[in-house]
């Protein structure tokens, strides 16, 4: 089995692979509140100077701009296009934050997994759209990008980024939101074992 010795940065990634899909979790129960009419009601005070309930959105100078909360609650329960964007903007904004972390690192051994993260990172930057490139079909040449050897997988949910996934849309249509999670999660597994020197695979991965 593959071992590495402890690496400090691969447990720095791994730590915030850890935070941001536990964040999304925290985020899908959010919208779920949200769109629950009897949450409404909790939110009807009116604060001195305005009419409607409010909230709050800071300047960068300290100032407060004001926005009518019920106003903006309910759109989360009747535009359902504005429902999908807040359900994909996590994931979007992980797999950037994520993807700059790996490019910090360069990738570090650049395993299928690691690899398929570089790929959707791409593609939801290029209008969430799989982004190969002349560059990018090199690197998937050299590079093999899937998600074959991982615990987070069935027959069902095996992913491979191939050459023909050129300008096909990446959420939600290639993937779904749990199927970046499981991705995600094995990368923080196999990031977590790499930063404590353990086996990258272990022996429930070989073969697979």
């Amino acid at each position: 089995m593959d071992t590495a010795k402890p690496n400090a940065a691969a447990l720095q990634v791994a730590q915030l692979i850890q935070r941001l899909t536990g964040g999304y979790y925290a985020h899908a129960a959010a919208l779920e509140v949200a769109r629950d009419a009897r949450v409404k009601p909790l939110f009807s005070k009116v604060i001195p100077g305005q009419i409607v309930p409010v909230g709050f959105v800071p300047h960068k100078d300290g100032r407060q701009y004001p926005y009518h909360f019920h106003h903006f609650l309910e759109q989360v329960q009747i535009n359902a296009e504005l429902l999908e964007d807040l359900q994909k903007t996590w994931l979007i904004g992980s797999l950037l934050t994520i993807g700059d972390a790996l490019l910090k690192y360069g990738y570090f051994d650049r395993a299928p997994e690691i690899e398929l993260v570089y790929h959707l990172r791409n593609g939801v930057a290029h209008g969430n759209r799989f982004h190969l490139d002349e560059k990018g079909l090199k690197r998937l040449d050299k590079y093999p990008a899937h998600n074959h050897k991982t615990p987070f997988r069935t027959d069902t949910s095996r992913f491979e980024i191939v050459a023909a996934l050129k300008g096909h849309p990446v959420l939600f249509d290639y993937m779904g939101p749990a199927d970046v999670l499981d991705v995600l999660s094995a990368v923080g597994v196999y990031l977590w074992r790499m930063g404590h020197g353990e086996p990258l695979r272990p022996e429930y991965d070989l073969g697979l």
